[in-house]
């Protein structure tokens, strides 16, 4: 089995730091935008080193001030990148601009610039933006259906799932939210995260046990108090007062889940 400290290097959020700083080294040695020859060596690599950081924290900063929003959360992963990348851009742009002024001396941005600037900047904003979030943005697939395995393997896989779960917490599971590469535990008795993807916890919990409603959602069977619409939005209602998303790939599979229950 993987050690922790493995598991770390090769998560979500270390695997994007390694493509920045690799598109940061690639943006230095080549020098695009004409760099190369307006820059000597040691302020281009300070000044794409610069960019790219910046770029990298407003392309988190949008995805996160965007991420709760249900129609964002619906958009295919390449539309969501864009969407964040677009969005990035427009503040990456006057630091640019602003950096461009400090590494020659007497250059400007005048307003009728900022277009063609907007452009030229949204140009490597995408890449940084695709970099960032391209590994918490691949959902986990919905299960498919199979053969039911043993009893004892069930019980073998449950207790392998709470062994990871801080035993304050109990046994009586309410929800499971996926957190980028953690898995946020709502149970009775409260919450924590613990090192585990929600594709993981699903194989190890048995089918019976709940179902998952959401790329990022998995319910407890016996909790949920009933459907209910939100606008254009469909939620799960648990008993305790806990609301959770229905995602539009999932609703068949929640539905024929909640008649199960009740047959």
């Amino acid at each position: 089995m993987p050690s922790t400290a493995s598991r770390t290097w090769t998560s979500p959020l270390f695997v994007s730091l390694y493509g920045v700083v690799a598109l940061g080294v690639f943006l230095g040695f080549t020098g695009p935008f004409g760099s190369f020859r307006s820059l000597a060596a040691p302020e281009r690599y300070a000044f794409w080193f610069g960019c790219v950081a910046t770029g990298y924290a407003l392309a988190i900063a949008a995805f996160q001030a965007l991420r709760p929003a249900a129609a964002f959360a619906r958009l295919p992963k390449v539309a969501a990148i864009v969407l964040v990348g677009l969005i990035s851009t427009l503040p990456m742009m006057f630091v640019v601009a602003w950096a461009l002024e400090v590494v020659l001396p007497g250059r400007s941005t005048r307003p009728d610039q900022l277009v063609s600037l907007y452009f030229s900047v949204a140009a490597v904003e995408l890449v940084i933006a695709g970099i960032a979030l391209w590994p918490f943005l691949a959902p986990p697939s919905p299960a498919q259906p199979s053969p039911a395995p043993p009893a004892e393997n069930l019980d073998a896989d449950a207790d392998r799932f709470f062994a990871r779960v801080p035993e304050r917490l109990g046994r009586d599971l309410l929800a499971l939210e996926a957190q980028d590469h953690y898995l946020l535990v709502h149970t009775r008795r409260g919450s924590a995260l613990i090192s585990m993807g929600l594709g993981e916890a699903v194989q190890l919990l048995p089918a019976q046990l709940g179902f998952q409603t959401h790329r990022r959602w998995w319910v407890a069977r016996k909790e949920v108090a009933g459907l209910r619409r939100d606008g254009h939005q469909t939620l799960v209602e648990l008993t305790g007062g806990m609301t959770v998303p229905v995602g539009r790939t999932y609703l068949a599979a929640v539905r024929s889940g909640l008649d199960a229950r009740s047959a």
